[in-house]
């Protein structure tokens, strides 16, 4: 996910030496399971698709691959791949050609690690100390000592055995992956050669290989390859040596073994973060690429390492230090006594010359790592020894240097960011946690409840918490539904460059300053931070900077240069109308949008109280839409005031964004009683009142009631809010569902959206005021009280338990003996919505899906009536501000390349592609 292993910097604590790092791995069998699972979920949604059910029914079916070269490559035109698309049924008639059909025959009764641990069975079971095994090993004996390995660690884990206990010397040539993961007191010696992948994940034990003594008396093992690519790739500890060169790959990931060898091919030591590697002869390019720890030395006589040599993340110094001088000496003469090198001979019988030669690779992050620790702990011993000392006064400097009181920005911009660090931000800065203005001041006013000054001064250090990760899930299909650039914002508002942040946020979001300040963030649920460590604060980073813009005047109207024309009528102004709206307008075409209330808004409007987002910041977005020439219409009702017939015959398209405004009720006795409302009602009353509508709110006010609000989600939370800030008496807040858990359970990992305990605005305001949370889990209504004169006075309820049935699926049962009345003046219903209301849908006759939504196909906006289409709540169902906005700019993209046969309208992640 990261990607960049030769920082360092592996956020889950698996590609890296640095101990803090280190701690995070908190890895799972479960974690493996999950996506396998979820990898064979996308498989076999593949393979439904071609009408497979397995694999083995694909194997052979090349009528399903189509050869579809690139248009703008000459050279793809001069492929022909006939006859690896030819049906191996046209070349031999009758022959079975289903996959598994033919038992394959693997033979692993015969592999030579079964012989392997019957003779050092009594040292595995603890009989003897040591066994001594001679064998001849062929190049079709792969994973050779593997199998051994696991009966090794099976018994005694990492610990593995004492030095020497299992030695085994074997002649021949070593099949693929030979020795890999070997572990403690195993020890190989081959007199021959070996194939690719030698020691993969070396785990403690040792390996020796030199060719055959019977070999030319001129033959030079130095300038001959003995050993295949990407040996030692992801070693862990162990040694390993090969008389004669490795191919290339050679330690790659290594992050534990000593190895040495006579020379190596291209991309040696490649993320090397760990062990010490000596290379005694040339070797290819790109040697030390992205090396992040460990040391390795090379033995550079002809001089050409410098310039094979990737020295971006390491330095090049000569072998002067003590330690260095005695650890490499010492090292090849024991690799010269165990493998008889020449080379190694020479170097040594010419020590003191020879020694000039050697160059020292040295990662600069390793460097870091070392320094850091050597001072903690030299700060540690002075802490120890420290006395206390007086603190003599110093008189003040009052007088400054007339230099002094010029600000130097662009010194100040130097100080700012050597005292932040962006490469391990992530592990130095803690998630600010001071989003919302203080809940006793803020509970008594009407004002947003953001803490936008104290957010903004600490967004630079928030945004050095982004790891700019090579897969950022925080734009995936778990996270941002628009698939917003935000590694890329998030670094330019830590280099202080605003403005280029907001032009990276415009091109995938026409209105972040609502998502900014409503928006649930899956892009933080998403975030590969938030593995095992709080998410990087992406929402408050997105607001920060679209309000930074309009108060630097950077945002403003900008209508199109030219029209087409094509008149398009958008029916509801809520987040996916708008976003439509101003992405139709932007291509040019004639926009009018249709409003039932008398505001423009819908949802943003009436539906989120003034103090999640302040009607202020609806109105200054709609008066810039509306300069940009999209023309709003209010109090116009399609399907009552204006038939949905005329509105099609006068227009070259008609997007329906209605929304999914019918209420779920809640049919138990009593739902008929006064006092009872649907949460929206209650909340858009309010909105109207406060935004100067005469109008008054008669019983739909919660001042000195009991109020019962039955449903949580974002709704109830808001009427959380709205009711204490209106003066209730009580609040309490009904949920049928079970009390998430505090962290991620094992059925929701990481990257989806977690479903984890939280306590928001509302619920922290009143437990402060109250001096409780108002939620109740785990509880059912099972009938409304009548106080006898036709109004609410109470609700019955019991709590109920959510256990699996024999098939997996949750059933609830009610709990015997916990039935209880709760006293209230006022009933809010926050239970979601079953769709959009029917007017329009049934003028038009427009087909519904099973849910009762509107009806397209999939990834289409276009509903079963010719010209007419649907976006947003209304098609997918009830559904977070961020998807609306993502559905109405999809949507219009489908409108303008149907009217215009193509389209310049951005897709997802602000990408201007081909055609749909």
């Amino acid at each position: 996910m990261m990607r960049k292993c030769h920082l360092n910097t592996c956020p889950v604590g698996v590609a890296t030496q640095d101990p803090i790092l280190r701690q995070k791995f908190a890895g799972k069998p479960e974690y493996v399971v999950n996506y396998l699972f979820l990898l064979a979920e996308e498989v076999r949604g593949l393979l439904a698709k071609m009408g497979f059910r397995s694999l083995q029914e694909a194997i052979g079916r090349v009528d399903k691959v189509k050869y579809s070269p690139d248009s703008q490559n000459p050279k793809a035109k001069t492929l022909d791949f006939s006859n690896i698309l030819k049906n191996a049924l046209e070349i031999r008639p009758g022959t079975n050609i289903v996959g598994g059909s033919m038992k394959q025959i693997f033979g692993t009764e015969l592999r030579l690690d079964n012989k392997l641990i019957a003779e050092a069975m009594d040292v595995l079971e603890g009989k003897k100390k040591s066994v001594v095994i001679n064998m001849k090993v062929t190049n079709e004996d792969r994973a050779f000592a593997s199998t051994l390995s696991w009966q090794v660690s099976k018994r005694y884990v990492e610990a593995g055995l004492p030095p020497n206990s299992i030695i085994i010397n074997l002649t021949g040539s070593g099949g693929q992956s030979f020795c890999a993961f070997m572990a403690k007191g195993i020890h190989v010696t081959l007199e021959g050669d070996a194939n690719d992948y030698v020691g993969k994940g070396l785990s403690g034990g040792e390996i020796i290989i030199f060719p055959p003594k019977d070999m030319p008396s001129d033959f030079k093992s130095e300038n001959n390859i003995i050993v295949g690519n990407v040996c030692l790739y992801g070693a862990t500890s162990g040694k390993a040596f090969f008389r004669g060169q490795t191919a290339e790959r050679f330690c790659v990931r290594n992050s534990g073994a000593v190895a040495v060898c006579e020379g190596c091919g291209d991309h040696g030591c490649e993320y090397m973060t760990g062990g010490r590697v000596v290379v005694l002869g040339l070797t290819g390019r790109n040697f030390a690429a992205g090396m992040s720890g460990g040391l390795a030395y090379t033995y550079d006589k002809l001089k050409l390492f410098t310039q094979r040599c990737n020295q971006e993340s390491v330095a090049l110094e000569p072998l002067e230090l003590e330690d260095d001088l005695t650890f490499v000496h010492d090292l090849i003469k024991e690799f010269q006594e165990k493998t008889n090198s020449q080379q190694a001979l020479d170097i040594l019988n010419n020590w003191n010359e020879e020694k000039q030669h050697f160059i020292k690779v040295f990662p600069h992050e390793y460097r870091r790592a070392l320094k850091e620790t050597a001072e903690e702990e030299k700060a540690a011993e002075a802490s120890k020894t420290q006395k206390p000392q007086e603190v003599e006064d110093k008189p003040e400097k009052n007088v400054q240097d007339i230099e002094e009181t010029i600000p130097d920005d662009t010194q100040n911009q130097k100080n700012i960011q050597k005292a932040l660090d962006k490469t391990r931000g992530f592990v130095k800065y803690n998630r600010a946690t001071y989003q919302y203005r203080d809940p006793d001041s803020r509970q008594k006013d009407w004002n947003e409840i953001f803490n936008h000054k104290q957010v903004k001064e600490g967004l630079r250090m928030q945004a050095a918490r982004c790891m700019d990760c090579g897969v950022p899930f925080c734009q995936s299909d778990h996270g941002c539904p628009l698939s917003n650039i935000i590694p890329k914002w998030n670094d330019l508002v830590f280099q202080n460059k605003w403005r280029e942040a907001l032009d990276q946020l415009e091109q995938t979001n026409n209105f972040p300053e609502f998502t900014g300040r409503v928006c649930p963030a899956p892009c933080e649920g998403a975030c590969v931070l938030g593995i095992n460590s709080p998410a990087v604060t992406i929402k408050n980073i997105e607001n920060t900077i679209i309000d930074t813009g309009f108060e630097n005047g950077w945002i403003v109207p900008r209508p199109p240069k030219e029209r087409t024309g094509k008149k398009i009528a958008v029916v509801g102004s809520g987040p996916s109308g708008l976003a439509a709206a101003a992405q139709l307008n932007k291509a040019g075409h004639l926009v009018t949008v249709y409003e039932r209330n008398d505001r423009i808004g819908g949802l943003l409007r009436y539906g989120i109280p003034t103090m999640k987002l302040g009607k202020d910041v609806v109105q200054r977005r709609v008066d810039i839409l509306a300069k940009e020439g999209i023309e709003f219409k209010t109090n116009t009702e399609i399907g009552v005031t204006v038939p949905a017939g005329d509105l099609l015959k006068d227009n070259d398209a008609v997007l329906l964004t209605l929304g999914a405004t019918w209420p779920r009720g809640l049919p138990i006795p009593g739902h008929n009683l006064n006092g009872i409302h649907f949460a929206m009602s209650f909340l858009e009353r309010w909105q109207k009142k406060q935004s100067g509508n005469d109008i008054e709110l008669l019983n739909l006010a919660a001042k000195d009631k009991d109020i019962v609000i039955i449903g949580g989600g974002d709704t109830g939370c808001d009427c959380i809010a709205t009711s204490l800030r209106q003066g209730a008496k009580s609040i309490t807040s009904f949920e049928i569902l079970p009390e998430p858990p505090v962290t991620r359970a094992d059925s929701n990992p990481w990257p989806t959206w977690p479903k984890i305990f939280r306590v928001d605005y509302g619920h922290e305001e009143v437990k402060l005021k109250f001096g409780r949370d108002p939620r109740i889990f785990n509880i059912k209504s099972t009938g409304f009280l009548d106080d006898g004169k036709g109004n609410v006075c109470g609700v019955n309820t019991v709590l109920v338990e959510w256990k699996k049935d024999d098939a997996g699926r949750w059933q609830m049962s009610d709990v015997p003996g916990s039935e209880k009345t709760y006293k209230c003046d006022m009933i809010l219903l926050a239970m979601g919505f079953l769709g959009p209301e029917r007017k329009i849908v049934e003028e038009l006759s427009i087909d519904l899906d099973p849910r009762g939504n509107l009806q397209t196909p999939k990834h289409k906006y276009a509903t079963s009536v010719p010209k007419v289409y649907a976006a947003g709540d209304c098609r997918r169902g009830q559904s977070l501000v961020v998807w609306a906005i993502s559905e109405g700019r999809q949507a219009a993209r489908q409108i303008d390349l149907d009217l215009c046969g193509k389209t310049s309208l951005a897709g997802p992640g602000g990408i201007v592609n081909g055609p749909l």
